[in-house]
């Protein structure tokens, strides 16, 4: 049942992921107030993404008290659930429903690329002897779906083509998790997704600015 509650509020982003398949890679890094290449564009919708880094460590109320004027991340809020598992498929994941949450070849690359723009946080995870094991977390803006906890989201992803641990396929693969949760007492390995909203384009206020002028316009002429 629990399973299936996580699930409702994606249904849309994973019925987008079904049809599309592997997404084409629509990222790109650009330069921030808090150094080069510490923002990820998605071009696909607009989004920049403060890297995983930045926030790295942070307590849930660490994280809200930048998010306030004058804060350290003030301009940018929590991403959603769904923003991130769009952000997933855009840097070329495979969300099945059926896979999502598990290890799967078609996820390593996709990781490995994501890894690459928003930061890999922590590379100590227990997968065995002789295995790779590399994951970043970060909190979201959803609302819990777990008890005393907040919604967070996570990618990893390791290689045991030595095959020294037998109880991990042997083969390099990733992993997506939307709706996870975490105690949030900050901890190495987890940031925060945190994103900046697309400011509207030039030519639509250019043309907002007209429409009004023009019902400005013939206001006058209905009243003269």
């Amino acid at each position: 049942m629990r399973n299936a509650l996580r699930m409702a509020p994606l249904a849309g982003v994973l019925l987008a992921a079904v049809l599309s398949g592997n997404a084409t890679a629509s990222l790109v890094s650009e330069d921030s107030p808090f150094g080069a290449g510490t923002i990820t564009l998605d071009t696909n919708t607009g989004l920049r993404w403060l890297d995983l880094t930045e926030s790295n460590g942070l307590s849930h109320d660490q994280v809200l008290q930048g998010l306030m004027a004058g804060g350290t991340f003030e301009g940018y809020r929590l991403a959603t659930s769904a923003e991130l598992g769009q952000l997933f498929l855009d840097a070329g994941f495979v969300l099945d429903p059926g896979t999502l949450g598990s290890f799967i070849p078609q996820n390593h690359d996709p990781a490995v690329t994501l890894g690459g723009f928003v930061g890999v946080l922590g590379t100590n995870g227990n997968c065995g002897t002789g295995c790779t094991f590399s994951f970043s977390a970060g909190f979201l803006g959803d609302p819990p779906f777990i008890p005393n906890t907040f919604a967070e989201g996570n990618f990893a992803f390791f290689d045991n083509t030595a095959g020294q641990d037998p109880s991990s396929p042997s083969a390099p693969v990733g992993r997506a998790i939307l709706e996870g949760g975490s105690f949030g007492t900050g901890f190495s390995g987890q940031g925060a997704w945190l994103v900046q909203v697309p400011e509207p384009a030039m030519p639509l206020l250019f043309a907002a600015g007209l429409l009004g002028l023009t019902a400005v316009g013939r206001c006058r002429d209905g009243s003269s």
